[in-house]
């Protein structure tokens, strides 16, 4: 399969999961927690019980509850269908972002953390211990930031903490000793340049040992640390070219290879998100450029004719037969500004998607289940 024709699965896929969002969002944070260590064990225990006891209990006992349920799924799919139509309007790569929760939907990532209940027979709360991140994908040469926390611990109790970066067997490439807690927290920083890193693998954890009282607890978060591929440079000046916003989006690629691109455009007057783009295609070796594209409808759809900036940018080199795996591309902290035009200097020309009735169907089809 071409890398284009995969784009776009991902893209319908990604409008299907958006236009599902609220469906699945009470169910998935139900979920969450009836996995969340032994108090979540036992929460889905008990709702085993209870579902057992309304499908094999009183036969004359009501049932408001599911058809409640299934009514609001079907206000829910309605929605959820409404709100496809209104992004089916707009190009895959210029995508109007409706809500907060829409770009966490788009960038489908977050900081790796972990947050575990200890329990032990003589306290009467588990002991919570917590780890995070600042973010999943490192290179080397970047500095490694978590932080550890600590709760329910007894009063004027004994707390000790280290640090270590594992592979994924366990296996400790790297450890920092007694940090400092401070309010029950502690800071946690691996700078890659203090270490030989030359057998560090792709796929890292970093991990916390925690004492409490002489109770010892261990948690753990997963991250990437990534070797060059390419590397943001600049963002070129953007000018405004028949029905698109022309982005010039400049890379050093160190590893020539198949690129997918994708940011958040930002009003630089209210700070709010605006627009999804992305774009895609092969790059050499070299100092490249690709383009992104904001469409005329989804800009006016926003109100803002700028200036914006760009955040959230993500790089990332395509798997192939060289690299059996995607790697993502470095981009550096700046001010990414973007000129903005009035309406008026584009093109008014309408979005015709030619799969609207293709991708309509399967939204159908999955409404239905």
């Amino acid at each position: 399969m071409s890398k284009k024709l995969f784009l776009g699965g991902v893209t319908l896929g990604l409008l299907s999961a958006i236009a599902l969002w609220q469906i699945t969002d009470d169910a998935s944070s139900r979920h969450s927690q009836a996995m969340d260590g032994n108090t979540g064990n036992l929460e889905q225990s008990q709702s085993s019980k209870q579902e057992n006891l309304a499908v094999n209990g009183d036969s004359n006992a009501s049932i408001p509850g599911p058809v409640s349920t299934i009514e609001e799924m079907s206000v829910q799919v309605e929605d959820a269908l409404q709100q496809y139509e209104e992004l089916s309007k707009y190009p895959p790569n210029s995508q109007p972002i409706l809500s907060e929760q829409h770009v966490h939907a788009f960038l489908n990532s977050s900081a790796p953390q972990a947050s575990h209940p200890f329990p032990f027979d003589d306290l009467e709360q588990p002991i919570q211990l917590s780890i995070e991140l600042n973010q999943y994908n490192y290179f080397f040469g970047d500095q490694i930031h978590g932080q550890i926390s600590v709760g329910n611990v007894p009063v004027q109790a004994s707390l000790s903490a280290r640090a270590v970066l594992t592979d994924l067997a366990g296996e400790v490439l790297a450890e920092t000793h007694n940090l400092d807690i401070s309010e029950l927290t502690a800071k946690v920083t691996f700078d890659t340049r203090s270490y030989a890193t030359e057998s560090w693998p792709l796929e890292m954890n970093l991990g916390a040992h925690v004492d409490v009282n002489g109770y010892h607890m261990f948690i753990s978060a997963p991250f990437r640390i990534n070797t060059e591929t390419a590397e943001l440079e600049s963002i070129g000046f953007s000018e405004p070219v028949a029905e698109n916003l022309i982005i010039p989006v400049n890379l050093d690629v160190k590893l020539p290879g198949y690129y997918f691109v994708a940011g958040i455009l930002y009003s630089q007057q209210s700070g709010q998100p605006l627009i999804h783009l992305e774009t895609e295609g092969p790059l050499n070796e070299g100092v490249a450029t690709l383009e992104l594209k904001a469409h005329i409808q989804a800009l006016k759809k926003s109100g803002d004719e700028g200036p914006y900036y760009l955040d959230k940018i993500r790089i990332e080199r395509w798997s192939d037969e060289q690299i059996p795996r995607d790697i993502a591309g470095k981009v550096p902290e700046a001010d990414y500004s973007i000129e903005g035009f009035p309406f008026s200097a584009y093109q008014d020309i309408p979005y015709i998607d030619p799969l609207a009735e293709e991708r309509k169907r399967l939204m159908q089809g999955l409404s239905a289940r």
